[in-house]
């Protein structure tokens, strides 16, 4: 089990099992999206774009700069990428005066140089120019950046062991990918009715600060790092459309009862208050006048109604096991092995017990690893310890059935065959003698 890592986790969760040339496409686009902020924004041009600097500072300034143009851009041809720096007195609250040097001292702390003769050509490349344009009345810092070719993109194609990108959580990786990438991403990470809920709480909660940070630029006040950090990221249509597509998710497992018991129990609530509100709404609407209304309203009754009763009559599904259970489930038995000696022996082990006692603490470490890496995205505590529980229950159930088993156990004071101690990966080899005991590098054999 080999898992090379991702943004602080395996690159396995994104692998949707389709083969290694699938992989590789899927932890690219992953990687690709999880550049966030203005960087990020500037990283993914691909075509001559604007950017705006508004309440931009001498660190934020600093920040961009190296966050975006550190590296070359991974394209066959230049772009021009224009930074909004200032301009006439509708505009002007928002930038500083000195924001134009400050920012072009941000590029040149890169390696970037001034040039007013800079032009959208392969030439120009690492350059910057000022610009007052009169007719927008703006100013502008036009850079045009460091890029690599029409190969550069073809590296990640080809296999090799990449660099690793700073860490994201699958929520920021979630809100700042484009929309195929979000689609596949939900099918493959968000297996469970509660988890795509989950996700769809965070993109309205996130579209509710968008709208209120918008709101208070419309008004010209001033945002805190946060708010700009945010504003500067996805914007809120894009936001609603990942909404619409976790929406349409939500409603086929409703309506096919793909959901688990308490999943159910939650649903079937919360669709009796939506329906008690829905018909409130209706009977006020009717007694305004308001026909077109209390019409569509009543399609909204009908429609919940019937999404309720379907939900009613379904069979409760299981959860999905964790990822990584069958390992999990093998150091658990090595555990309850182990715990099973201490308690015959009581102190008199022989040097081959007491081997197998010591490698206690590893098989703990490693149990550890594999269950953070079985966690799912959005996966509520409440559930992985109900998944977890179920696949320990699993090896104990295991170990019941070998030691009830004729020969099975350590009980009579027999030792225990080497058989009984084979590794995650394989076999293991019997002891040439009483002091030979196991490796201890059999609890991280499953962790690749």
């Amino acid at each position: 089990l080999s898992l090379p890592r991702l943004g602080g986790r395996s690159s396995a969760a994104l692998r949707p099992y389709t083969g290694e040339l699938a992989d590789r496409r899927l932890r690219r686009r992953a990687r690709a999206a999880m550049a966030s902020g203005m960087a990020g924004k500037v990283r993914r041009a691909a075509d001559s774009e604007e950017f705006d600097l508004a309440n931009y500072d001498q660190v934020r300034c600093d920040e961009l700069a190296k966050g975006a143009f550190s590296e070359p851009f991974p394209l066959a041809e230049m772009v021009r990428l224009s930074f909004v720096v200032g301009g006439g007195k509708l505009v002007r609250q928002k930038y500083s005066d000195d924001l134009p040097k400050i920012f072009m001292g941000s590029l040149a702390a890169v390696g970037y140089g001034e040039d007013n003769t800079a032009a959208c050509e392969a030439a120009s490349g690492g350059k910057f120019k000022y610009q007052h344009d009169t007719g927008k009345n703006l100013k502008f810092v036009h850079v045009f950046p460091h890029i690599s070719g029409a190969t550069a993109q073809g590296g990640l194609e080809e296999g090799g062991e990449e660099e690793e990108e700073e860490t994201q959580t699958p929520e920021d990786i979630l809100m700042t990918c484009d929309a195929e990438d979000f689609k596949e991403l939900v099918d493959v990470q968000l297996p469970t009715y509660g988890q795509k809920k989950r996700l769809l709480d965070l993109l309205k909660a996130r579209i509710t600060k968008l709208e209120e940070i918008e709101a208070k630029m419309t008004k010209l006040e001033q945002l805190t790092s946060e708010e700009q950090a945010l504003f500067d990221g996805v914007g809120v249509e894009d936001l609603k459309e990942k909404s619409k597509v976790v929406s349409a998710e939500l409603q086929t497992m409703a309506d096919a009862g793909r959901l688990t018991a308490s999943e159910k129990a939650a649903l079937v609530e919360q669709l009796e208050g939506r329906l008690e509100h829905a018909k409130a709404e209706m009977q006020k609407a009717e007694a305004d006048g308001k026909q077109k209304r209390a019409q569509a309203l009543g399609q909204q009754v009908e429609t919940i109604r019937k999404t309720m009763s379907t939900v009613k009559d379904c069979s409760p599904i299981g959860l999905p096991p964790l990822r990584h259970s069958n390992e999990i489930a093998k150091l658990q038995g090595k555990l309850i092995e182990i715990a099973k000696i201490e308690k015959e022996k009581k102190g008199h082990y022989s040097m081959a017990e007491l081997t197998r006692i010591g490698e206690r603490s590893e098989i703990e470490e490693a149990m550890g690893i594999l269950k953070e890496r079985s966690r799912g995205w959005l996966e509520s505590d409440e559930v992985f310890q109900e998944r977890l529980q179920a696949c320990l229950r699993r090896a104990s159930s295991a170990a019941s059935k070998k030691a009830s088993a004729p020969g099975g156990g350590y009980g009579g004071g027999s030792r225990p065959s080497a058989s009984a101690w084979s590794t995650v990966s394989g076999g293991g080899r019997a002891p040439k003698s009483k002091a030979a005991g196991a490796s201890t590098r059999n609890a991280f054999s499953a962790l690749g």
